[in-house]
C-alpha cells in the first residue's frame, strides 16, 4: 500500500492538497474536495506526489503540517485546517465522538445550510414530482392496463375507509388524484422470477480492452469501453 500527500493543479493555477492511500499509483485520483469535484473536465487536471509515508498515521500528520502552510493562499483550494478527507477506519472524522460532535455542531441549528433561503428554495423545488406526463389524457390501452395489474388486490374495511378519505382530501386541497403504484401489494410470479433469472444469466459478458475486466452488460456500459477510467492513463502514456 502506498501512502503519500498530492498536489492537485488546474489549468487555472488553482490547487488542492490531500492524502491517499492506493495499491496503484496510476489509479487516476485527483482527490475527493468539493472543488476537485466541481471540475468536469478532469483532463484540466494535474496530480502532483509531494511525499510518500510509510503509515496512515504519519500521512495524516505530515498532511495536516503541510495545510497550515498553504491554507489562506489566493490559489489554494483547501479550506479545512483539520485532515478531514474521506477516510476509513480511525481517519474518519466520524469515527471519534469529538468528530462526530464537530460535524453536527457545523450542521445543526443556523449552520444548517437548509436554513439559508436560497438554499431552501433549491430543495423545494428538486422536490418537486414532475407532472408532465400525467397532464395528458391516459389512453383506452393504458386504463385497461391500471386495471389488470390491479385486479385481485384486497383491502380491509379500515384500509378502505383511510384511502377514500386521503384520496377525498387530496383531491380537494390540490385539485388532483392521488397517485397509487400500479404494482403495490403485488408480488411476481415464481414463473415470471425463473424467466427474469434465466434471462439474466444468458447475458454474455463483455471484456474491457482498457483494462481487461470482464463485466455483464450493464456494468460495463456505466464504467467500461468508452467510459473507462484507464483510457487516461492509456493517453498519458503515449
Amino acid at each position: 500500500m502506498f501512502h503519500f500527500i498530492y498536489k492537485t493543479t488546474s489549468s487555472s493555477g488553482k490547487y488542492y492538497i490531500g492524502r491517499h492511500s492506493t495499491l496503484n499509483l496510476n489509479d487516476n485520483y485527483f482527490g475527493s474536495g468539493k472543488w476537485v469535484r466541481s471540475i468536469k473536465d478532469k483532463s484540466q487536471l494535474t496530480l502532483e506526489i509531494i511525499q510518500f509515508c510509510e503509515t496512515l498515521d504519519e500521512l495524516k500528520v505530515c498532511e495536516e503540517l503541510l495545510l497550515l502552510e498553504h491554507v489562506g493562499k489566493i490559489d489554494c483550494m483547501n479550506f479545512n485546517l483539520s485532515s478531514c478527507g474521506f477516510s476509513t477506519g480511525e481517519l474518519n472524522p466520524s469515527a471519534s465522538e469529538e468528530g462526530r460532535k464537530r460535524i453536527s455542531e457545523r450542521v445543526s441549528g443556523e449552520n444548517n445550510p437548509a436554513k439559508r433561503p436560497e438554499v431552501a428554495k433549491k430543495i423545494a423545488k428538486a422536490n418537486q414530482r414532475p407532472r408532465g406526463k400525467w397532464e395528458k389524457p391516459m389512453s383506452e390501452e393504458g386504463r385497461k392496463n391500471i386495471s389488470k395489474s390491479r385486479t385481485g388486490i384486497s383491502y380491509s374495511e379500515e384500509g378502505k375507509k383511510k384511502l377514500v378519505r386521503n384520496r377525498k382530501k387530496t383531491y380537494e386541497e390540490k385539485g388532483i388524484k392521488p397517485y397509487v403504484p400500479s404494482f403495490s401489494g403485488q408480488t411476481h410470479s415464481q414463473e415470471t422470477i425463473d424467466k427474469m433469472k434465466k434471462k439474466a444469466l444468458e447475458l454474455q459478458c463483455i471484456t474491457c480492452k482498457h483494462c481487461g475486466t470482464i463485466a455483464k452488460p450493464g456494468p460495463f456500459a456505466r464504467w467500461h469501453g468508452d467510459k473507462c477510467k484507464m483510457i487516461k492513463y492509456e493517453d498519458s502514456l503515449e
